[in-house]
């Protein structure tokens, strides 16, 4: 039987909070697993409210104070139907109680978000719940950038240096960046990669995505980027 299998939402409960002894008999009674299931107290007498000041300031992440934990935010998301640590109203609770060392462990986790905005249409009270986790990644980001995987990380900033240099996306410039930031350029030599890219170049499509300019005045639109 897993660790801790009789808890409910045992989700939002990490491994190390839980006492569980796999074999236990007292007094003659064998209590072995779920039922000798103790959980570790969960009282921050220190929480830590950086997240909480960094994610309220942002102009993304302001509608935190108006989040009441419904749940529904979780209850919608495509992400956390597939991975069970994926729980936004669990990041958002931790990041309001200060639990800085929970966002941590999860450092990782929350950058599988999809962007589909399903939370954010879900929620009863306004929050924009999609936007609330970027800005918690964001802090997450510059707080513990080591924690992110190396291929989400590379996926992170690859689509921002793009954003920030040329104001559009082209997805060969993203695909050739992305993997010479993870020294996977070969990939980019493989037989199903050239056919793509000689179909591109037969219709026209390679070199004007190539060469697609600049949006108008973007020196101004790139200033509200770069902060």
């Amino acid at each position: 039987m897993a660790k801790g299998s009789g808890i409910i939402e045992r989700s939002l409960v990490s491994d190390d909070q839980i006492m569980e002894e796999e074999n236990l008999v007292m007094d003659g009674i064998d209590i072995s697993g779920r039922w000798n299931t103790m959980l570790k107290s969960r009282v921050h007498a220190q929480p830590k409210w950086e997240a909480w000041d960094t994610v309220r300031e942002s102009f993304i992440g302001s509608s935190i104070d108006n989040c009441i934990q419904c749940g529904m935010c979780t209850a919608g998301c495509t992400v956390a139907h597939e991975i069970s640590e994926f729980n936004p109203r669990q990041f958002i609770y931790w990041v309001r109680t200060g639990r800085r060392d929970e966002l941590i462990k999860q450092a990782d986790v929350i950058w599988r978000c999809v962007g589909c905005y399903i939370c954010t249409n879900h929620c009863p009270k306004g929050v924009n719940t999609a936007e609330v986790i970027e800005s918690i990644g964001q802090w997450l980001h510059h707080t513990v950038p080591d924690s992110m995987d190396p291929a989400y990380r590379a996926n992170h900033d690859t689509y921002r240096h793009q954003l920030l240099t040329y104001g559009r996306l082209s997805l060969p410039r993203l695909q050739a960046e992305f993997l010479n930031r993870l020294s996977r350029r070969q990939e980019l030599f493989t037989p199903e990669m050239r056919k793509t890219v000689w179909k591109m170049l037969r219709d026209g499509r390679g070199l004007r995505t190539l060469f697609i300019g600049r949006p108008r005045h973007w020196s101004r639109s790139r200033n509200v980027l770069a902060h």
